[in-house]
C-alpha cells in the first residue's frame, strides 16, 4: 500500500554526502599507549562520529582512543599522477 514514512537508508548517496570523510591509510588506538594497535587501513568517518572499517563494520566513538592518519604523505603524490577525480569506492578519499 504505503510506503513507510521513515527508512534506514539515506536520500544522499555516499559519493554526495559532504558529511563524510574518507581515508585511505590510518591507525587507529584503542589507548593511550601505542604499544598495539586497534586496526590498520582504510575507513570512513560518519558525521555521527562512528568509523566505518572494511567489510561493512563499524566501530564506536567510545571504543577509540586516537586515530593516526596517514594519508597526507601520499596524497601529494597521488595529486601529481591524476589530473581529475579518480574516486573508485566509499574508502577512497574525496
Amino acid at each position: 500500500m504505503f510506503p513507510p514514512p521513515f527508512s534506514r537508508d539515506s536520500i544522499v548517496t555516499d559519493d554526495m554526502n559532504p558529511l563524510t570523510q574518507a581515508y585511505r591509510d590510518v591507525v587507529i588506538y584503542d589507548g593511550a599507549d601505542a604499544d598495539e594497535e586497534l586496526y590498520a587501513g582504510p575507513i570512513v568517518v560518519h558525521a555521527n562520529g562512528w568509523i566505518e572499517l572494511e567489510g561493512d563494520r563499524l566501530l564506536s566513538p567510545s571504543a577509540i582512543h586516537h586515530i593516526d592518519i596517514y594519508d597526507d604523505v601520499t596524497e601529494s603524490i597521488d595529486d601529481e599522477r591524476t589530473d581529475g577525480d579518480d574516486r573508485t569506492n566509499r574508502f577512497s578519499p574525496r
